[in-house]
């Protein structure tokens, strides 16, 4: 541990010091065990045969829980090492894998530390994870605003005051749910808000799945694993070199009960957990423990000077949060383009890359694009992203008067949404919904935030909104698949008064 300023930065132990010897990866071991001649007469059906291209070498370390190795969701052995290596290195309590992306974490976390009938605080940009374990769980949301940029189409910080008041109104909260940092990059002031829920005795689940950097380096922002977050959930493909699919799960404080996490994990994961997703979890904190101080240095170095080069530029601004005040901190590594300056939309430019320069992004909106970079990103890449930029620049307008609608405030509730399949349901014309109680949810995604959710009452502003961001080319989508023309609503004789 060592410290910068008033803020605590943690890098991970290596050698004596840690609690687990750094001994031998798994992915040594199934390398090892490969070569070994072992003839397979169990799963997987490939055999490890390398033969089989289209698998292209993965099936060689592609094995299942056979004698040598271990399970999962009871490790004794070399997964309960590995898990036990990757909590030292994150400096947490306990830390588990996953392979069903954070979504799973989400799901076992929420389900294990509530009860049917509890309420829950959800920030209102949490994913649609958060919200499919509210439903499952039977739990009662309430939701906090965080600040919005009505201007580019995206939220800023959760504010703790907000946290507070809705703390003090409802007394059956027995759990926070915030993002951070968001999509964006946004990030919240978890000290601050773990503080208020500690004071509350209510536990602090931080969805940290676009964050897992965060923390390792005095370049980043400080983690929520160290704020006092009590549960964090960290995918590990989103910034840092593990495959896709990959997750942690951090459990922070005493306050959580871990063999209920255990318990659900063992629901909502699969029991045939995927060893080459496992190891690429182990092998990416071992490159981080070992090699990490100058990647993720090399990293930071690289994102600072793509955004000086930008500070020039007139169409297409990079978002600078901490000259923000809506926003509380900031996650550099995030190259959000504000497009309101130029001709083009998110959604123009995010296409145009892709189709003249062969650049994919992650992401775009109404005003905004998102260049998600990575601890694998070269030089040649970011010369690449520059340059292509700028010559776009030259080519394009000026702003041409797009717009964002304010979809922003919060509907009112009709039912719960464990209530909704026990009603009588029916299809109606998205455009006439206005005044209909949802019975699905609609998504833009990604990010994957809600724009209508189950049981609230549908309003002429939001609904303006989902169909503006859907003429955009936003990916907005409907449980049913039906969106934008019809959207599955409570059967009611009358119209709901959303005043």
């Amino acid at each position: 541990m060592r410290r910068s300023g008033n803020k605590t930065f943690f890098k991970g132990k290596v050698g004596a010091d840690a609690k687990v010897q750094d001994t031998k990866t798994l992915a040594m071991l199934l390398r090892e065990y490969d070569s070994g001649g072992a003839v397979p007469f169990h799963m997987p059906g490939h055999k490890r045969n390398k033969k089989l291209e289209y698998l292209n070498g993965a099936q060689t370390i592609d094995v299942t829980e056979i004698e040598g190795f271990d399970n999962l969701h009871n490790s004794k052995d070399m997964l309960k090492y590995a898990q036990q290596r990757t909590a030292d290195f994150f400096c947490v309590k306990e830390s588990r894998y996953l392979v069903g992306g954070s979504t799973s974490g989400i799901l076992a976390a929420i389900r294990a530390t509530t009860h049917a009938g509890d309420g829950v605080l959800i920030a209102r940009n949490c994913h649609k994870s958060v919200y499919n374990a509210v439903e499952l769980c039977a739990l009662r949301p309430y939701y906090v605003m965080p600040a919005y940029f009505e201007e580019y189409g995206f939220y800023g910080s959760v504010m703790p005051e907000d946290i507070q008041r809705e703390l003090l109104i409802h007394r059956d909260i027995k759990l926070v749910v915030i993002t951070s940092p968001t999509y964006e990059g946004v990030l919240s002031d978890i000290k601050s808000i773990a503080e208020i829920c500690r004071k509350h005795n209510v536990l602090l689940f931080v969805d940290e799945a676009h964050g897992a950097h965060l923390g390792l380096s005095r370049r980043f922002e400080q983690s929520a694993r160290n704020l006092g977050a009590d549960i964090v959930v960290n995918s590990m493909h989103k910034t840092l070199p593990s495959l896709t699919q990959t997750a942690v799960l951090h459990i922070c404080s005493d306050r959580v009960d871990i063999a209920a996490v255990d318990r659900n994990l063992a629901v909502f994961e699969s029991s045939s957990p995927s060893y080459v997703l496992m190891s690429s979890i182990d092998g990416c904190v071992h490159y981080l423990t070992h090699e990490g101080a100058g990647a993720l240095e090399a990293w930071s170095d690289m994102v600072d000077k793509f955004r000086r080069s930008f500070a020039r530029s007139k169409k297409f601004k990079i978002f600078n949060g901490a000259r923000e005040g809506r926003v509380f901190a900031y996650d550099k590594t995030k190259l959000v383009f504000l497009t309101v300056e130029s001709s083009m939309s998110g959604i123009d430019f995010m296409r145009t890359l892709r189709s003249k320069y062969k650049i994919e992004l992650e992401m775009a909106s109404s005003n905004y694009a998102l260049a998600m970079t990575g601890a694998g990103d070269g030089l040649p890449t970011y010369l690449a992203l520059s340059e292509a930029v700028f010559e776009l620049e030259n080519e394009a307008g000026q702003r041409r008067g797009l717009v964002n609608i304010n979809g922003v405030k919060l509907p009112k509730k009709a039912f719960e949404p464990y209530e909704i399949d026990t009603l009588d349901l029916d299809f109606v014309d998205f455009e006439n919904s206005v005044g209909h109680v949802a019975a699905e949810n609609i998504w833009a995604y990604p990010p994957g935030a809600p724009i209508i959710c189950k049981g609230e009452i549908i309003a002429q502003d939001v609904l303006r909104h989902a169909l503006f961001l859907y003429e955009c080319g936003v990916n907005v989508e409907s449980e049913r698949r039906a969106f934008p023309d019809n959207i599955f609503t409570v059967a009611q004789p009358s119209i709901y008064d959303v005043n």
